[in-house]
């Protein structure tokens, strides 16, 4: 899951050693349990049982943590174990986890997803490939400036409501006075003022953003917005800046979260939104030949050039993956949604022809995600220069 040194090195001698190292005595034991962060080991007194091949295929599975196997009293002594069993340690929170229940690959695989991981994890550049490329695609955000002075009181109010939540939901922390995480507390449309904060995130085919209805930070009200999430009682949250009072006076106009809906699906207008970023260099070259297509149509009575701001604007109907992302809303009773990026002639052409000459097919809005990539063709000089700016 990680790309660090010792990340890499568990990966190889997994995949070129057995599965589980065969442990004959205590010091092997104690030798690997002081060799990772995560250790599973496997006690049985039979080496050839079902319950033993069940958990040498669990470690086939696990790349990134080591594994051993013993049938030796020794073993069983010093950890205390008095008849066969799998224990995973570790070198945060309560140190090891004694695995319950039926064992299976399944089962194991399950106990080791919920254990493997601290309680609470803080969020860098080490320890962002194991947050997302692990099994948990729930996670619940804290961001908190650690130059609070009840800093570590709201971290171990955070932590105390983690342990609910095993194997359900990550509980990551993230530094808000940190200059590497301003990126991620704009992509929330947070401010550094704004925190303490917290924010849930699920990480399936889209990623979804949930706040809770209370800035208390307690225990008791993370776990209650945690339940309420599990339950399918807390609605998306989606972004939105304030409507400017000026949004309709210029040639393109100006959408947010909360006039998107009125304007890109009225049924008498055929709307072309720009979704862009105020970062994004190739945003920036469209802008030019985005204000040209607005003047060119400001006088027309059914067509509407707009753009918005989709790092401070979410919609349900429209995902966005990239930057410039260009859709043609055409007028009618169904929501329909187009896709087009090419020149400024050929935006002309497809407006006039009722965003039928140079169109993608007709885009469900349930299906949007596959179709959200923007592609720029050659055109004029000017032109020319504006790439796809993935995300």
């Amino acid at each position: 899951a990680g790309r660090e040194a010792d990340d890499i090195v568990s990966w190889l001698k997994k995949r070129t050693g057995p599965a589980a190292t065969t442990l004959t005595d205590a010091a092997a034991a104690e030798t690997l349990v002081d060799s990772s962060e995560v250790v599973v080991i496997g006690f049985f007194q039979d080496l050839t049982s079902e319950a033993a091949k069940e958990f040498l295929l669990a470690a086939e599975a696990v790349d990134d943590i080591p594994f051993g196997i013993s049938s030796s009293a020794d073993v069983f002594s010093k950890y205390q174990l008095s008849k066969d069993g799998v224990v995973l340690f570790k070198k945060f929170d309560e140190g090891r986890n004694t695995f319950e229940g039926d064992l299976t690959k399944e089962n194991l695989l399950n106990f080791i997803k919920a254990n493997a991981l601290p309680l609470v994890i803080e969020f860098t550049e080490q320890t962002a490939p194991k947050i997302f490329g692990g099994e948990i695609k729930t996670h619940i955000l804290l961001f908190l400036p650690k130059s609070v002075s009840d800093y570590q009181e709201k971290l171990d109010s955070f932590k105390s409501a983690a342990g609910s939540f095993k194997g359900k939901i990550l509980f990551i922390f993230i530094d808000s006075d940190h200059s590497d995480n301003q990126r991620i507390l704009e992509f929330f449309g947070l401010k550094k003022e704004e925190c303490p904060a917290v924010r849930l995130i699920t990480l399936e085919e889209e990623m979804t953003k949930y706040k809770p209805e209370s800035d208390d930070l307690t225990a008791d009200k993370i776990k209650e917005f945690c339940n309420k999430f599990l339950e399918g009682k807390i609605k998306p949250h989606l972004m939105s800046q304030d409507l400017p009072e000026d949004w309709d006076k210029q040639p393109v106009k100006v959408l947010v979260g909360k006039n998107f809906e009125e304007v890109a699906f009225d049924e008498d207008k055929n709307v072309f939104v720009e979704f862009y970023a105020p970062w994004c260099g190739h945003c920036k070259q469209l802008a030019p030949i985005w204000d040209k297509l607005g003047e060119t149509y400001q006088d027309h009575e059914n067509i509407v050039i707009a753009k918005m701001d989709s790092t401070a604007n979410e919609v349900e109907a429209v995902k966005i993956h990239s930057f410039p992302t260009l859709k043609f809303f055409p007028a009618g009773s169904g929501r329909n949604v187009r896709r087009l990026a090419v020149t400024l002639e050929g935006f002309k052409k497809f407006l006039e022809s009722g965003g039928q000459d140079g169109a993608a097919a007709d885009d469900d809005l349930e299906d949007l995600e596959t179709d959200e990539e923007t592609d720029l063709e050659e055109g004029d000089d000017d032109e020319q220069k504006i790439q796809k700016d993935e995300l």
